[in-house]
């Protein structure tokens, strides 16, 4: 709990962490898209156990799951009790990973009530006009805040306790709308049609993230615990706007997550079992904010055809409906005075996965119609007219059931 408070962080999310285990790298891109890898191997071979149960992403990169194209955090960082990354020599207990592994266990209630209120932010007036600001004399309006809570405590002395944490994050980044054909003249570019011209200059990218856990543990007996938790992750985020994108053409990514665990944990003199059982539900759901027709207004193709500026409607190819969800059940037994020629350990496991898993890329919608505008003018009428069709007798949807079952003995 030391590192995890006074360590310095630029986001609130709490792999960055893991950026100081040597071959650890944690990635803040420019938009604030948030990514971990181990060496030189892909985000994709990581994976992070969360009271045990991995967060494996089988559907889209980062992973797992909600760390695709992100810059959400994974769970709430107050609700982390401890921490550990490991990169080489896993046991065989941790599986769908072939780099590093993350490990957490979360925070409980205790007999005493305890709480914890955090807040940061910054505003459109605690920073410097952009260029394209000073040229539009208007400052685009944009924020950064972060804040949370968490607080927990007895429901029962002795028996029984309750522990809540939620995180929220808010970003309104600034971004300048520009030409894309940024090797033409300026007189090509001022022959946009005046609607078009108009959606040039300073806009704001927003950013918004709820992140919920709860967890109730019961102690039934001195041998015996048992813990139901939840986590409910709700983001959305506006993308695309910038070079040659119009704020028009912006796409509404929605990703939830969303994980109900429930663990019973008994022991003995000399073994120990866990049973437990859990359930997600993971999307990711890219949704064009407008609908209707598109224009993308391009350089003739003698000049080294260049796109010069889309607006409207984004095209079919950004909408997307990914992810996974399903139960799984796990039991692991230890054995911890297991003598024979000495004193030994030795641990075992099962695991059944039942998840379906979902994809779908290029909804049906929105036409595209594309203009050549040269230094005389826009061209009335489009060269070339993109209609979404989907081919008869064919589904975009793909839609698999995977069942997964493993087990190990070490």
């Amino acid at each position: 709990q030391r590192q995890i408070a006074t360590v310095p962080q630029i986001t609130r999310n709490f792999l960055e962490f893991a950026d100081t285990v040597p071959g650890m790298v944690f990635t803040v891109q420019q938009n604030g898209q948030a990514s971990l890898q181990s060496g030189g191997q892909a985000p994709t071979a990581i994976n992070v156990y969360i009271d045990g149960v991995g967060q494996k992403n089988y559907v889209l990169p980062g992973g797992i799951t909600g760390q695709s194209n992100s810059q959400g955090n994974p769970f709430p960082q107050l609700a982390i009790g401890e921490y550990k990354v490991i990169t080489s020599n896993y046991k065989a207990e941790y599986d769908q990973i072939s780099s590093a592994a993350v490990t957490a266990e979360t925070k409980s209630g205790t007999n005493e009530f305890h709480g914890e209120l955090f807040g940061d932010w910054t505003d459109t007036w605690m920073r410097a006009e952009a260029p394209s600001e000073i040229a539009a004399d208007k400052k685009t309006p944009s924020h950064d805040k972060e804040y949370g809570f968490s607080f927990g405590g007895p429901i029962i002395q002795d028996k029984a306790h309750f522990f809540v944490a939620y995180e929220g994050k808010e970003y309104d980044t600034p971004i300048t709308v520009v030409p894309g054909a940024v090797n033409q003249q300026a007189q090509v570019v001022a022959q946009l049609p005046p609607s078009a011209l108009a959606q040039l200059g300073p806009t704001g990218l927003p950013f918004k993230e709820d992140l919920y856990f709860a967890k109730l543990d019961w102690e039934p007996s001195n041998r015996d615990r048992i813990e139901f938790s939840g986590k409910y992750r709700d983001e959305s985020a506006i993308s695309g706007p910038g070079t040659g994108q119009a704020a028009s053409t912006a796409v509404n990514v929605v990703n939830y997550d969303r994980r109900f665990d429930i663990r019973w944990d008994h022991s003995s003199d000399s073994w120990f079992n866990r049973l437990q059982a859990t359930y997600e539900n993971a999307f990711y759901k890219p949704t064009p904010i407008e609908f209707g027709n598109g224009y993308v207004y391009t350089t003739i193709p003698s000049e080294n055809q260049q796109t010069i500026l889309d607006v409207g409607p984004a095209t079919p190819l950004a909408g997307q409906d990914k992810g996974q969800k399903g139960p799984s059940i796990s039991d692991d037994l230890t054995f911890n005075d297991f003598e024979w020629h000495g004193d030994h350990v030795i641990k075992m496991g099962v695991s059944y996965k039942l998840v379906t898993l979902t994809a779908q890329d290029a909804f049906n919608y929105n036409p595209q119609f594309y203009y050549y505008v040269t230094p005389a003018g826009t061209e009335p009428d489009p060269y070339q007219v993109v209609f979404p069709s989907q081919l008869p007798g064919t589904n975009p949807m793909v839609r698999t059931s995977d069942r997964q079952l493993g087990t190990y003995i070490q």
